[in-house]
């Protein structure tokens, strides 16, 4: 039996996919651009929120009808949810299973720290 961080870095004796290799991003043109950042509206939140709170995981078909509903497309509300239970998990600092038993064993922490200027704590 390995420790659990053998499967996590590059000295591990199971096999490879073959050697790594860089891709090259392409240089994005004026229509490949990000699209700007979805402003909603007091309603819409409102009614996501509540949405949120019966069910934190939207069904697809929930989802079709909210998108009509509310007057947005349906990846926008996914990605709300998304958003929505990644910022709870981040605030509650809730860890996955592979995470505590590497924390456990004292080779993971990945938390978040701020750090003071000289001139501040002086």
């Amino acid at each position: 039996v390995w420790p659990a961080w053998v499967y996590c870095t590059r000295y591990s004796d199971r096999p490879s996919s073959g050697p790594r290799t860089r891709k090259l991003k392409k240089k994005k043109t004026e229509k490949e651009d990000k699209r700007p950042r979805t402003a909603f509206t007091a309603e819409q939140l409102q009614r996501l929120k509540a949405e949120f709170q019966a069910n934190r995981y939207i069904t697809e078909q929930r989802r079709q009808s909210l998108a009509q509903e509310l007057g947005l497309n349906e990846s926008q509300i996914k990605i709300w949810f998304q958003n929505k239970r990644a910022k709870i998990k981040k605030a509650t600092g809730i860890k996955n299973g592979l995470a505590l038993h590497l924390m456990a064993q004292g080779l993971y922490n990945h938390s978040t720290t701020t750090v003071q200027d000289k001139e501040e704590s002086e």
